[in-house]
């Protein structure tokens, strides 16, 4: 997610990471690990998601629909501003 989107809501524990940072060569991430990605729609998170598995992370899944979906769906626990809203 982007910045300004994070410190709207996120999933507990998440970390932001910018798209640009994920397209960067610098962005090392463990490849043993499931990593989950999530951005607003779902469409950064796919382009994210063919970068890291380009970069050799296989174990990477995309929350589909992001968080607008989970919205939709009544599913969020999203943090913001140190409030928790389920």
């Amino acid at each position: 997610m982007e910045p300004r989107e994070f410190r709207q809501g996120h999933v507990a524990e998440a970390q932001s990471i910018p798209l640009a940072t994920i397209l960067s060569k610098e962005l090392e991430l463990p490849t043993d690990q499931q990593i989950v990605l999530v951005c607003r729609s779902g469409r950064r998170s796919r382009r994210a998601a063919a970068a890291l598995q380009n970069k050799g992370c296989p174990n990477v899944t995309i929350l589909e629909g992001g968080m607008q979906a989970w919205e939709a769906e009544g599913l969020l626990e999203a943090v913001g501003d140190g409030t928790v809203y389920v």
